[in-house]
């Protein structure tokens, strides 16, 4: 089972970590949770993710589903909702529209399990999130949402009418990022992508040290991110994501940053168009510019009720 293993460091430099490691697949669980009764939101979820996409979206701190090697702490009640609200609209719909309902059924993982904070190593840095094996995604950080999604009722005499303000560069890079990475290895999993993307920059991957890089340093070696220079796969999966996730304005500036290796990132982003688009009938140009429309649109979601 591979374990890909998103991390944040704060080091002096400032400099933003992600790696993955890999893990060996462990023993069923032979233990049963007790039965609940189902609360307004299990209903939600039953018929917005488990109904249309088979997707089993656990916001319930259970033991056996987290890394005990951790100190974790619950993800928030009132903030899981609002984060099912904005993976469904912002990755699950976007894909289905982009593509189709069973497209995003059949490849998506089987479970989003979340975590309210994050899981700190030894060494000054935090898990971000983990996907296992194609079938479970991890979510950390989520009790940070209540500084990205923030309700305001501005008239006391009236608490129907509420304010949004939301922090979508946060939201992006938590979350956003994390899950377009994962679903991007997912189907570069299925079929595969064409070879000639491993060899433009395979000169300057570094597995080991990649994170030694500044965000400008892996620009102009070619690279979307730092992490983007640890291998080919995840420099493939690295730009699917952050173009999909980044403003026309930060993709210039990324360009722009890159100088004279600008030139390598849109050889390498043009692949991985034409890869969706021949691979999976999916214009990458269609999803972004659906992404861009709910990012918008996301103001006029239902923040309070189920």
């Amino acid at each position: 089972m591979k374990k890909i293993i998103f991390i944040i460091a704060a080091l002096l430099t400032g400099l933003v970590l992600q790696s993955c490691s890999e893990d060996k697949p462990g023993a069923e669980s032979i233990f049963v949770d007790p039965q609940v009764e189902a609360n307004e939101f299990d209903i939600w979820l039953e018929n917005n993710y488990r109904v249309p996409y088979n997707i089993s979206y656990k916001y319930k701190y259970e033991d056996i589903e987290s890394d005990l090697t951790y100190d974790l702490a619950p993800a928030d009640y009132t903030l899981a909702v609002r984060l099912a609200k904005i993976v469904k609209f912002l990755w699950l719909e976007a894909y289905e529209e982009a593509k189709d309902v069973q497209f995003v059924r059949t490849y998506v993982p089987r479970e989003i399990l979340l975590i309210g904070s994050v899981a700190y190593e030894s060494n000054n840095t935090y898990r971000l999130g983990t996907a296992e094996g194609g079938l479970k995604i991890t979510l950390y950080a989520v009790n940070w949402l209540e500084d990205w999604v923030v309700i305001d009722y501005p008239d006391p005499a009236d608490p129907d009418y509420y304010t949004v303000s939301i922090n979508i560069d946060r939201i992006n890079y938590y979350f956003l990022n994390t899950i377009h990475h994962e679903f991007g290895h997912i189907l570069h999993q299925t079929k595969s992508y064409p070879s000639e993307f491993k060899v433009i920059s395979s000169g300057n991957y570094s597995p080991a040290a990649w994170f030694n890089r500044t965000n400008a340093q892996a620009a102009q070696l070619g690279f979307v991110s730092p992490y983007a220079g640890s291998q080919a796969n995840d420099d493939f999966v690295e730009t699917l994501s952050r173009y999909l996730t980044s403003s026309e304005s930060e993709w210039q500036s990324l360009l722009n940053t890159a100088g004279q290796a600008a030139p390598i990132i849109e050889q390498k982003l043009q692949i991985v168009k034409n890869y969706m688009r021949d691979s999976w009938d999916i214009d990458l140009d269609f999803l972004k510019e659906v992404l861009i429309r709910r990012y918008n649109e996301m103001y006029d979601l239902d923040w309070v009720n189920i």
